[in-house]
């Protein structure tokens, strides 16, 4: 038979203050992994209002310039700055107006932005425009500046109408597609001029 030899008191002593540490510094380290966890929440903004069938009319000086729709908006009015002011639609569907009041393009995309203080719009994702004379804008992602009246996109266009469809990467254009501007790798065969 072999005997089993038992710690020593003063080994003893020093295992059981070693699990005490380890034990503290386990503790510890939970503590603050929920202190940042909480602090992250913290900071995510919350929407202050949630509005379904949501409708949204941009004018200036009396004139019509958009309406917006969308199947829900998140409306986020807390922030210091211009962007953190904003509502975050889905499913957005705009009108945009000509100065006689007439619908001359409309946009759909799976989602958007509108910068309330700005009134720019940022649509994302299958974005699609059709003008009144059968043009039809197809991208990823798009933006209306208010102030400029011009849409403008760094990310794949194609532009489809009777004269042909060109294809290429970025575009500064007005609302109506009349004056477009392509940045670069243009590509297919159309009369309309661009």
């Amino acid at each position: 038979m072999k005997k089993i030899k038992l710690l020593s008191t003063k080994s003893y002593s020093l295992f059981i203050f070693l699990i005490y540490v380890f034990s503290c510094w386990l503790f510890i380290f939970s503590l603050n992994s929920c202190k940042s966890k909480s602090k992250n929440s913290q900071t995510e903004q919350l929407p202050s209002q949630i509005v379904t069938n949501f409708t949204l009319f941009e004018s200036a000086s009396g004139q019509r310039l958009y309406r917006l729709f969308a199947t829900k908006a998140y409306v986020y009015e807390e922030g210091n700055n211009s962007e953190a002011q904003k509502i975050v639609v889905n499913q957005p569907h705009i009108l945009f107006y000509d100065e006689d009041g007439s619908v001359y393009s409309t946009l759909d995309a799976k989602k958007g932005v509108v910068y309330t203080q700005s009134s720019d719009l940022v649509a994302q994702d299958i974005v699609v425009v059709q003008t009144s004379d059968g043009t039809i804008l197809q991208t990823d992602s798009l933006v209306w500046n208010n102030r400029e009246r011009i849409i403008t996109t760094d990310a794949w266009v194609k532009i489809e109408n009777r004269q042909g469809v060109i294809e290429g990467r970025g575009l500064i254009s007005d609302a109506a597609l009349k004056r477009i501007e392509i940045k670069s790798s243009v590509t297919g065969k159309s009369t309309y001029e661009f």
